[in-house]
């Protein structure tokens, strides 16, 4: 009798277990687990850029912001992938990743350009998506990690410009 007592308490803190993992899910709201999603595939992609930038780019600045863009996205994806292991969402994987294809066939002051626009307008559109979780999403702890990640977006987007030719630094 006691062992049959054991095993149902094992059995229903098992059960409690899975079903605290499926409430948390289900409590995410759907623009919180989108929010997530869309934010590691844009992660995913500001670290491929910063790759491509080292490799194609002409000039030191655009190599330098090429590697904070990854070391930056890097740090941001893990704590992105901590929150979404807590949360029970699956984010993409590396293979969501998608290139532009016009900045892949430039080099040299070219790519320079062209890097320093796609940065621009790619930062442009994160900082507005994050934006609007931090003020308008429902799970307290994601809208804190779009806070907490703002100010890094930010200062990507002041660089971009910084490198962006005269014509292509708009307000």
């Amino acid at each position: 009798m006691l062992f049959h007592i054991r095993l149902l308490l094992l059995a229903t803190a098992v059960f409690a277990l899975c079903g605290v993992s499926a409430v948390q899910a289900q409590q995410l709201s759907a623009q919180d687990r989108t929010f997530m999603e869309d934010a590691a595939k844009r992660g995913m992609h500001e670290i491929q850029m910063g790759h491509l930038g080292i490799e194609r780019g002409q000039s030191q600045a655009v190599k330098g912001f090429s590697q904070r863009l990854i070391n930056d996205h890097n740090l941001a994806n893990q704590e992105l992938a901590a929150l979404a292991k807590q949360k029970s969402v699956v984010l993409p994987g590396d293979d969501a990743k998608v290139m532009p294809m016009p900045i892949v066939t430039k080099s040299g002051a070219d790519f320079d350009k062209e890097f320093g626009r796609v940065m621009i307008e790619d930062h442009r559109q994160a900082i507005s998506a994050f934006e609007k979780e931090a003020s308008s999403g429902n799970d307290p702890d994601v809208t804190n990690w779009a806070r907490k990640t703002l100010p890094t977006l930010r200062a990507h987007l002041a660089e971009a410009q910084e490198l962006a030719l005269p014509e292509q630094k708009l307000p």
